[in-house]
């Protein structure tokens, strides 16, 4: 069993560097951009808030990874792995929020449909960034404010009813009840739900585009087809990644595989650890700024390491 922990540990260092890499340069391109022009996109704006929510979220995954499993010795933090409990759930919600708005900003920009709300949001999504962002930042609270109550007074009353004597103090989240869970739930659907509805708009107007230009022409892949593609290869990346995600936070949280082998477990803080890194890598290889100043990077880091080789 020791050996696979090792194994789960490496992976979980190589997702973290990946990751803090990742959204590190997501980070410094867009700001080194802005301090230059003075000016964001509002699709650069979106992903410097990603890049930094996810950023600070891997960090946080990362610590509560060492808490789990140093937790045998570490009862007389609970304070500290409560609060960063608290911390973890709000990044994981708010950079759920900026997911969803870097979708629908794509679906908005890239999609074509004649509808006047859509023409609308067409001319003015840029503009409404900001205010979407700060948003985000406020209703990420005002959503997890109950369920952060819910879960600290559980905490606090099953730590004070093991303080008796020599007791061992547990250091455990009780967020097991329905309530919780449909709260969880709820907490998560929303901006999720909005981020699967402009993915099906924009494989609607994907293949209605597709349908169009077989009509028209004997070309079957054009620069809108080209941008429609790329885009939905990202979402459903993103899909992927985050269902995983959320699958492992409710299986931790809820206890749901509470006897289940120390192997599982493991594996699902590597599956858990890979949504931050991996969906960011993704966005990379998909903004042609960001890729080529990775590719630039990364052939400057190989050029160095054969001067420090030689």
């Amino acid at each position: 069993m020791f050996p696979a922990i090792i194994i789960c540990l490496i992976i979980l260092g190589i997702e973290f560097i990946i990751g803090i890499i990742a959204n590190g340069l997501i980070i410094i391109v867009n700001c080194t951009e802005w301090i230059r022009s003075r000016k964001l996109t509002g699709c650069d704006m979106i992903l410097t808030s990603l890049g930094i929510s996810r950023f600070f979220l891997q960090w946080t995954i990362f610590i509560n990874n060492i808490f789990f499993a140093l937790s045998p010795v570490m009862n007389g933090y609970c304070d500290i792995w409560r609060n960063l409990y608290i911390v973890w759930m709000y990044l994981s919600t708010l950079s759920l929020w900026f997911a969803t708005w870097l979708s629908v900003f794509y679906c908005v920009k890239i999609a074509n449909f004649s509808q006047p709300l859509f023409l609308w949001l067409k001319q003015r999504i840029s503009g409404l960034m900001p205010q979407l962002l700060m948003g985000s930042l406020l209703i990420s609270l005002v959503i997890y404010f109950p369920s952060v109550n819910v879960i600290d007074r559980k905490y606090i009353d099953n730590s004070m009813n093991n303080l008796s004597g020599n007791t061992k103090v547990e250091c455990s989240h009780n967020v097991n009840s329905y309530s919780d869970l449909i709260l969880f739930m709820l907490e998560y659907s929303f901006p999720f739900f909005i981020f699967v509805v402009s993915a099906v708009l924009l494989i609607t107007s994907l293949w209605r585009h597709t349908k169009r230009m077989e009509k028209n022409t004997n070309i079957s892949r054009d620069t809108i087809t080209e941008a429609h593609v790329s885009v939905i290869k990202g979402l459903i990346a993103f899909i992927f990644f985050y269902i995983s995600y959320f699958m492992t936070i409710v299986i931790f949280l809820f206890k749901i595989f509470a006897h289940s082998n120390l192997y599982f477990i493991w594996f699902c803080v590597v599956v858990m650890t890979a949504y931050p890194s991996g969906h960011s890598v993704i966005l990379i290889l998909g903004n042609p700024k960001l890729k080529r100043v990775a590719v630039r990077a990364l052939n400057d880091a190989k050029c160095w390491l054969r001067v420090e080789a030689s």
